[in-house]
């Protein structure tokens, strides 16, 4: 039992642990994360079509991802790219990506 309680992180690194589950727990925002993780960097119009989404809904679960750091941005002139920005994310998408769900 001491090894387990010694083994705890921080309530603080808990809680963002949380989070960031919270976050790949909702389908639209995992999808979203599973289209960037494939494409690598896309636009919005590019990621709503791949995850059969509207524009809209895209852009606000990409607005949540993005102020929690899961992605970033890149702006080519009026054209803005999102890409994976949490390397945590990004190396658990890339372990589960490939796996069938199980239960």
């Amino acid at each position: 039992m001491c090894d387990a309680v010694a083994s705890l992180p921080a309530g603080d690194t808990i809680h963002a642990w949380v989070t960031r589950f919270a976050l790949l727990a909702d389908p639209t925002r995992l999808t979203l994360l599973l289209c960037i993780h494939t494409a690598g960097e896309i636009c919005v119009s590019d990621l709503a079509v791949a995850a059969g989404l509207k524009d809209t809904t895209t852009s606000q679960a990409l607005r949540l991802l993005r102020a929690q750091g899961l992605v970033a941005t890149q702006r080519a002139g009026r054209v803005v790219r999102y890409r994976l920005a949490d390397e945590t994310v990004h190396a658990l998408l890339h372990e589960v990506a490939d796996q069938p769900a199980t239960l």
